[in-house]
C-alpha cells in the first residue's frame, strides 16, 4: 500500500544516531523525493511549529498540527496568491478559496482576524483533506522513523530519538525546508508572486497584532512594569516573545512578557539573560492558577505546557544558535 493511503503506523524501533536521521533528512529533501504538491513542505512545517505543544508521550493532535498548516495555506494562498501544485490547484486552493468565499468578505484578511467559528472550519476542512494524503507519505518517506499515527484517533507520536534530533536541530531544518519549499514554489508560480518568497513563508503563521496579549498582561494581571528593567509602563507598551518568535514560530500566553519599547527593542531577536528565567516561570504559575479570568482560546495549554517548558525551549535555542544577551547590554 502506497504511503499516502496508510491508515495508521507505528515509528520503527531501530535505534537511530543524529547521523541517520541526518541521512534521512537529505534524503527526504533531496530530488530523488517527488512532490506534485507543496503538502510535505508544509507538514514539515508544522511538525517543526508544534514540537514544543507535545504532551508527556510526545503525542500532537491532528488538529494541532492542521492548524499551523491551515494558517500557513490560507496566508501563502489568499494573501500572496502562491500557486501550490504545477498545472492545475491545488486541492487545499479550492478548499480555502470556496471557504473565504462563503465568508463573504471583501477582501482577503490574515487568518489571525477570523473569527474562531471561522478558524475551526477552515481547520477541519483542510485536516479531513490533507490527513489523507502528507501523514502517511511522510511517515514512508521518513523510513517510518519520524513518527506513529493513526487516523482513527488522530494522534502523532513522535519517536523520542526524532524528536530530540528535531529539537536540537530546529533552525536548521526550518531553513532547509523553506529553501526546498521555495524551490518548488519558484517553478509552479511566477518569478513576480515568487519575490522575497522565504519571508512570504517564515511570516505565513506571525502575528501582526499582539494587543489581546497587553491586555490581558496588563489589565488582569496587573503587569505594570517591564519585566527587564523593572521600569513603570506607561502609555508605550511592548509585547515581547520571551523565547523568540524567530525560534517558537507561535504566539502563547506562557511565551509573552510586557517590556518597555527600549528593552524590547534591544533584546530583539535575542534571548533574555537566563536570570529571567524563573521569573517568567513563576509568572506563569499565577496565569495557570487564575486561569479562569482569561478567555478560553488565551489560556495557557495545560496539556503541553509544563513548568520545564521555559527551561527546555531557552535550552533548545541556545542549542540552535540563539544568543543569550548580558542585562548590561539593553539595561
Amino acid at each position: 500500500m502506497a504511503g499516502w493511503a496508510l491508515t495508521e503506523g507505528e515509528y520503527s524501533k531501530i535505534s537511530l544516531s543524529d547521523s541517520d536521521l541526518s541521512r534521512i533528512f537529505a534524503s527526504i529533501f533531496s530530488s530523488s523525493s517527488k512532490n506534485t504538491a507543496s503538502y510535505k513542505f508544509g507538514f514539515i512545517k508544522s511538525l517543526l511549529d508544534n514540537l514544543y505543544n507535545v504532551d508527556s508521550s510526545l503525542c500532537l493532535s491532528f488538529d494541532t498540527v492542521f492548524s499551523t498548516f491551515a494558517e500557513s495555506y490560507w496566508n501563502l494562498i489568499l494573501k500572496y496568491n502562491l500557486n501550490q501544485q504545477s498545472g492545475k490547484n491545488a486541492k487545499i486552493t479550492t478548499i480555502l478559496k470556496g471557504l473565504f468565499d462563503s465568508f463573504g468578505y471583501d477582501e482577503v484578511i490574515p487568518f489571525e482576524s477570523l473569527s474562531n467559528e471561522q478558524k475551526l472550519e477552515i481547520i477541519k476542512n483542510v485536516r479531513v483533506e490533507c490527513s489523507k494524503y502528507v501523514i502517511g507519505a511522510l511517515f514512508e518517506d521518513s523510513l517510518q522513523s519520524f513518527y506513529s499515527f493513526s487516523k482513527k484517533t488522530k494522534i502523532i507520536r513522535f519517536n523520542p530519538a526524532a524528536y530530540q534530533f528535531m529539537c536540537k536541530n530546529k533552525v536548521m531544518l526550518e531553513k532547509v525546508n523553506y529553501f526546498e519549499w521555495s524551490r518548488f514554489l519558484e517553478k509552479v508560480n511566477s518569478e513576480e508572486l515568487t519575490q522575497a518568497i522565504s519571508t512570504k513563508l517564515d511570516e505565513s503563521t506571525l502575528r501582526s497584532d499582539l494587543s489581546m496579549y497587553r491586555q490581558i498582561l496588563y489589565e488582569e494581571f496587573e503587569c505594570h512594569t517591564c519585566f527587564y528593567c523593572g521600569k513603570s509602563l506607561k502609555s508605550k507598551i511592548h509585547v515581547d516573545h520571551f523565547i523568540p518568535w524567530s525560534f517558537v514560530k507561535e504566539d502563547r500566553l506562557y511565551n509573552f512578557v510586557l517590556a518597555c519599547p527600549h528593552c524590547n527593542t534591544q533584546k530583539n531577536n535575542k534571548l533574555a539573560p537566563e536570570k529571567f528565567v524563573n521569573g517568567i516561570v513563576e509568572r506563569n504559575k499565577v496565569l495557570i492558577k487564575e486561569s479562569s479570568r482569561i478567555d478560553s482560546i488565551y489560556r495557557i495549554d495545560t496539556n503541553s505546557y509544563t513548568d520545564k517548558t521555559i527551561n527546555n525551549l531557552y535550552g533548545y535555542a541556545i542549542m540552535n544558535g540563539f544568543r543569550s544577551w548580558d542585562v548590561s547590554e539593553f539595561i
